[in-house]
This record gives C-alpha cells, sequence and structure tokens, in this order.
C-alpha cells in the first residue's frame, strides 16, 4: 500500500464519521422541517436537544477531509474548486445558514426575528447542504463538473437523484438515532412511535432512490458503474443488510443496536462508492497517483494525522459521553 492509498483511506474514515455524526444533524432538520401535529412542538424540542452540546463538532470531520485533500491532492483540490464550485459554495451557505439560525432559534429570544423564520431557515438549510453533498460526488463520479459551467452538476439525473438520496439517507439516520433519545425519558418517550414510523418511511424512500440510481449510474458514470460489481456490490450487500436489521432492532425496541445497524447501512453506501470510484479523484480528470504529493509530504501527514487523532477521539468521547448522553430520569434500563 503507498502512502496516497493510505491516506485516501483515512479520508474515506473522515467522510464515513462526518456522514454518521453530521449526517444525522442534517437529517433531525429534515425532520424539524417535516414535523407535524400535536406533537410537533415536542419533536422539535427533541431534536433541538439532541443536536445542541455536539452539533458544531462534528464539521471537524469535513474540515479534516478538506485539509487533507488540498495537502495530499492538491491537483485534485484544484480540479474540484474549479468545476464543483456552486454545489460545495451552496453547501457551505447551508452549513453557515443552519448554524447562524440554530443559535438564533435557541438563544436569540426572538431579538432577530420570530423564532419560527430562523426554525425554517435551519430546517431547509439542512435539506440543502446533504443534497449539494450528494450532487457533489455524483460529479466525482461521472466527470461532470466543467470549469466553464457551474451549473453542470445539476443537469445530470444521476446528480439530482443523488442528492435526494443523501438527504434521505440521513433523514433516516436521524430518525433511529431520536428513536432511542425519546425512549430515555418518560416525558419524550411517545415521541418514540412517530420517529420509528420516519425510519421505516426513510428506509423505504431511499431503497427506492437507489433501484432509480442503479441504470442512472451505468449511463452517466460508466467508469464507476463497471467497477460497482467486483467492488461496490459487498459493501452495498452489508449496506442492506444493515438498514433492514436497524428497522428489525427498532421494532424489538434495542435501540443502541439499531443506531449501530443504521450506521452501517449509510456507511455501506459510502463504502461501496469509495471502493467503485479509486483510483480516480475525479473521473475522466484527475486520478489518485497523478494528483499525489510527494511521498514524504503524505507520510509527515500521515503521522501528523496519527497524533491528532490520539487527541481528537478522546476528546470528542467525552464530549458526547457528558453532553450528548445524559442519564435518562427514572434510570431506564432498555438498550
Amino acid at each position: 500500500m503507498t502512502a496516497a492509498d493510505a491516506l485516501l483511506m483515512v479520508m474515506v474514515g473522515g467522510l464515513t464519521a462526518y456522514a454518521l455524526l453530521g449526517g444525522a444533524d442534517f437529517g433531525g432538520g429534515v425532520w424539524d422541517l417535516f414535523a407535524r401535529g400535536r406533537h410537533a412542538g415536542e419533536q422539535r424540542a427533541l431534536i433541538s436537544s439532541a443536536l445542541g452540546p455536539v452539533w458544531e463538532a462534528n464539521h471537524v470531520w469535513l474540515i479534516f477531509v478538506i485539509v487533507a485533500m488540498f495537502s495530499g491532492f492538491p491537483e485534485a483540490f484544484g480540479v474540484l474548486g474549479s468545476t464543483l464550485e456552486l454545489p460545495m459554495a451552496l453547501a457551505l451557505v447551508g452549513i453557515v445558514l443552519r448554524g447562524a439560525a440554530y443559535v438564533y432559534r435557541a438563544y436569540g429570544a426572538a431579538a432577530a426575528g420570530p423564532d419560527h423564520w430562523w426554525g425554517r431557515v435551519f430546517a431547509v438549510a439542512s435539506t440543502v447542504t446533504p443534497f449539494m453533498l450528494g450532487v457533489c460526488g455524483a460529479a466525482m463520479a461521472s466527470g461532470d463538473g466543467r470549469p466553464d459551467d457551474a451549473t453542470a452538476p445539476f443537469t445530470s439525473a444521476f446528480g439530482l437523484v443523488s442528492g435526494a438520496f443523501a438527504v434521505t439517507a440521513t433523514a433516516f439516520l436521524a430518525a433511529v438515532y431520536l428513536c432511542r433519545d425519546a425512549s430515555r425519558r418518560p416525558e419524550t418517550e411517545h415521541l418514540v412511535a412517530g420517529f420509528r414510523r420516519r425510519a421505516l418511511g426513510g428506509a423505504v424512500v431511499a431503497g427506492a432512490l437507489a433501484v432509480v440510481l442503479l441504470p442512472l449510474l451505468w449511463r452517466d458514470a460508466p467508469v464507476v458503474a463497471e467497477r460497482f460489481p467486483t467492488r461496490g456490490v459487498p459493501f452495498v450487500a452489508v449496506s442492506v443488510c444493515g438498514g433492514v436489521g436497524a428497522l428489525v432492532l427498532l421494532w424489538r425496541r434495542h435501540y443502541t443496536a439499531a443506531r449501530l445497524a443504521a450506521g452501517l447501512a449509510v456507511a455501506g453506501v459510502l463504502w461501496g462508492w469509495a471502493a467503485a470510484q479509486y483510483p480516480d479523484l475525479v473521473v475522466g480528470q484527475v486520478a489518485a497517483v497523478s494528483a499525489a504529493a510527494p511521498t514524504q509530504n503524505l507520510r509527515a501527514m500521515l503521522i501528523a494525522i496519527g497524533f491528532g487523532v490520539a487527541v481528537l477521539l478522546p476528546a470528542l468521547f467525552l464530549l458526547f459521553r457528558v453532553f450528548a448522553d445524559p442519564e435518562p430520569a427514572g434510570g431506564d434500563t432498555r438498550h
């Protein structure tokens, strides 16, 4: 294994962490947008409570991947910046607006305008960002991005459906996570049934979009499609098993195990795409070998990342343990 391959694997690990942690945050915003009925206020309060202590920390993984791409594969970074500037800029705008709206709604006390306005901005921005990231991933697989046409990634049905799939996957993930959060307190336990239905609906829609994506993959990204049967299918099988397992575990009220299974379902899709994409970083434009920085630079980066992870992971674990998973009142013993 070369140093470039090792760095790519580390970057895929960072993307996985962002998909499972930041993705669930975006999915929570999706359900905030679609909260309806007499429990809508309680659902939004639960989502806000689940996201509040950790939602900014999860963006560290996206920053890590961007820095690794810039330092380890500068040519690829340049190609992405010149061909995907519009969806990437819109994703960034979504992240910024989402953060600002969350703060204004949670702590502004209507000083910056009615809270429900900021709630809508928060929810819509939470949907826009994963959609744009899905469009970017599709453009990398198809090579649709062009420096002379910023809108090119949006002209492909493959890109648009990929964006919708990304939104649906984050919504499914968030619904599963929120089932556990709701179950841990007697005052929110009645919300579990609603989020279980949302998880089922998310899984069904994601499955339907995946079926639609397959022929589009062969039409719009033939290079990746040819590699997919031998490289991607095993990971997709893992994803399907994880998704079905998550729904079964939710039905049996094993919410912690359901979280793990749902995470495996989403991660399997990402791993399958990464395996089929390799060795191209942008199909038809730049490959990993030609775009990689000198080997000594890559090795230095890997060493620095190792030390950084040794500091970062315990800190994040403590953050989640202290703030995101408090002991429920009365002591809930379910797993």
